[in-house]
């Protein structure tokens, strides 16, 4: 049996592309090429203001700009190479079956030859109600493409979780990656009915509740993948071979704090009292993606309280979560364990960081 593996490209590109295409068709930049997807991405649930993807046309050299757009994006789409989404197809693929289909273009164009002659014949009123009609065409592609745009970052986090669970699917049973495969198809094919759902009927005032329809999809399996990762960690811990965790020293530039004096009695080194919380540490990504886990650290710490090393002693699982726990640690402050008289000792101190979200993937995120 196969397993799961990363696809080649974040379908987030490709959805972000798809969402600056529907965007861009309504700002002045209409005459140039357009823009590049954003580096960084915005949450999955985020929905534009309805008013920026309206077109309400006045003139016959505000369409042919418009249908010009459209034209030169759906080139641009057809022909850009990007990566395959969890159904196996691209953002062309559903570009081409949704968003300025042969159907649009034909009454479209029919449309203009109606409103060229009605401003031929000076007929405004009937050239108003032409525009009008054209506009609200218009308006229904950029809801679809933006639609479009919305399923495929919904699969994102799913895409995300599926790379984390990699290397250890690749230790698994048979019946334990089935398992995942089940669960990412099922995913697959809820969100699959919330697009076809929503093309239906493309409301652009209800595009963030189209969102929260997607999203709603989202909490049961990332809850599912974040159980099956840590499940599996303990799992394989036995394992010979393991999977490679990191380890991080303090360097030789950076300065100790000032000496801690320590606490009498404990024979250990503890945390100091302002140390920080995970929350500061949190890997964008992971947090973007909900991607939860547990890490226990385990830290060297001198006599004066200064951290001399920091490494994983159970990981979370996911190499980015566990870098997050190592610069926590290294950053926080300590308090050597009691020696002799009023000196301290130097010792080792094991602790947990918990990486979580309040409610992941809630309708109001």
């Amino acid at each position: 049996m196969s397993i799961l593996k990363p696809l080649r490209a974040p379908s987030r590109v490709l959805a972000v592309a798809a969402l600056l295409m529907a965007l861009s068709l309504t700002d002045s930049s209409l005459a140039q090429d357009a823009a590049p997807p954003a580096a960084k991405p915005p949450a999955p649930a985020a929905a534009p203001k309805p008013a920026s993807l309206k077109v309400k046309l006045t003139s016959l050299e505000e369409w042919d700009t418009q249908i010009d757009a459209l034209v030169r994006l759906s080139y641009q789409v057809n022909g850009s190479q990007g990566g395959q989404d969890l159904g196996g197809h691209d953002l062309q693929y559903y570009w081409q079956q949704n968003v300025f289909t042969p159907a649009t273009k034909e009454n479209l164009e029919k449309l203009r030859d109606t409103a060229q002659k009605q401003s031929v014949a000076k007929d405004t009123t009937g050239l108003q109600k032409t525009l009008d009609e054209a506009s609200a065409i218009l308006t229904t592609e950029h809801a679809k493409a933006y639609i479009v745009s919305l399923f495929l970052s919904a699969q994102d986090p799913v895409v995300y979780h599926q790379y984390q669970l990699g290397p250890w699917l690749a230790r698994a049973t048979d019946a334990e990656r089935q398992g995942i495969n089940d669960r990412v198809a099922a995913t697959y094919e809820q969100l699959s009915r919330s697009l076809a759902e929503a093309l239906k009927q493309p409301d652009i005032e209800k595009l963030g509740v189209t969102a929260q329809g997607f999203m709603k999809h989202l909490a049961e399996p990332i809850t599912f993948f974040n159980a099956e990762r840590a499940r599996m960690v303990k799992a394989q811990a036995e394992l010979p071979n393991p999977v490679a965790v990191a380890a991080r020293t303090r360097g030789k530039d950076e300065p100790c704090p000032a000496p801690v004096p320590p606490v009498k009695g404990r024979d250990k080194p503890s945390l100091g009292a302002d140390f920080p919380s995970s929350e500061a540490f949190y890997p964008p990504t992971a947090k973007l993606n909900d991607v939860e886990g547990a890490v226990t650290l385990r830290v060297t710490v001198s006599e004066t309280g200064c951290i001399q090393r920091a490494e994983i002693a159970g990981t979370s699982g996911v190499a980015e979560l566990d870098d997050g726990a190592l610069k926590l640690a290294m950053a926080g402050r300590y308090v050597p364990a009691a020696g002799a008289g009023d000196k301290g000792a130097a010792g080792t101190v094991l602790f947990r960081v918990k990486f979580e979200q309040p409610d992941p993937f809630n309708a109001a995120k």
